[in-house]
């Protein structure tokens, strides 16, 4: 029994000899990859603080990190040591994909939300459209985006249908130009004198900038109406508030001074039959 205890001892210390080497070098990996992940990790947190994202997405992100990279290290240090991780990496890549399979949306949600964040197309507090829907950004979320609409109803849109769509921010740029505004009058109204009215106004107005210079030219002819064209430029966030006022002062300029601003108007000409039902000459 003695023998058979003190050959198994030096079977096992042959071994533990053996795999000394192997042993240190596992050491020296361990601490070199934890060294790493730190690095790594601080540098998607330093990385989500400069984006401003939401903290629990924040949180999520980095936990998935930090489980992805010691994985790899796990494997790499499995594979030092001699153990076969060939089954151990097939078995997770045909588990990947099956969960890839299954939350394909929700991982194209999350890539589309790493897009948004890199790319940064909008901000929470811009004003923007996307394929039709527009609103005020409240949320940028990390599967999903809110708006609050003019009515203030609450939109949530996955990043998916954000991304892939077309997104026009209107108040990406510190200035806008009002680009909408027509104002029909008269065709027995003084075209020059409307104008002049209403570049005074423009003058008048501090919200209307000097540069670009406001541009009233008239556009087109109407069925019943001369249509000028407004256009000045403003600071986005004086927009509204200058198109309304524009538009309310323009009139009362107009009543003032003549300028008539015509409702729609269509001649009916009326022809007389006979009693025979033939038409009068």
């Amino acid at each position: 029994m003695p023998s058979l205890l003190q050959t198994i001892w030096n079977d096992f210390l042959a071994k533990l000899s053996g795999l000394g080497p192997k042993l240190i070098t596992a050491a020296i990996i361990l601490v070199i990859g934890f060294i790493i992940i730190r690095v790594l990790v601080h540098l998607i947190e330093r990385f989500f603080d400069r984006v401003n994202f939401e903290r629990s997405a924040e949180t999520f992100i980095e936990n998935i990190a930090k489980v992805a990279l010691w994985g790899i290290l796990l494997i790499i240090i499995l594979g030092n040591l001699g153990v076969n991780v060939s089954g151990l990496i097939a078995g997770l890549g045909i588990m990947g994909f099956i969960v890839g399979f299954a939350l394909k949306d929700a991982l194209g949600n999350l890539a589309s939300g790493v897009f948004i964040l890199f790319h940064k197309p909008f901000k929470v507090g811009d004003w923007i459209n996307i394929g039709g829907i527009v609103g005020g950004v409240e949320r940028v979320g990390i599967a999903a985006c809110v708006l609050k609409s003019p009515d203030n109803v609450k939109i949530t849109i996955p990043n998916s249908k954000i991304w892939g769509d077309v997104i026009q921010n209107y108040t990406g740029n510190p200035t806008r130009k009002i680009f909408n505004l027509e104002v029909g009058i008269s065709y027995n109204s003084n075209i020059d004198k409307a104008i002049k009215i209403i570049q005074t106004i423009l003058k008048k107005d501090k919200r209307v900038l000097k540069d670009p210079e406001p541009q009233v030219v008239t556009k087109s002819l109407g069925d019943s109406s001369v249509n000028i064209a407004v256009r000045p430029a403003v600071n986005k966030e004086d927009y509204w508030d200058l198109y309304f006022d524009l538009v309310k002062t323009i009139k009362q300029e107009f009543d003032k001074n003549g300028i008539e601003i015509p409702f729609p108007q269509r001649d009916v000409w009326i022809k007389e039959m006979a009693k025979d039902g033939k038409r009068k000459k």
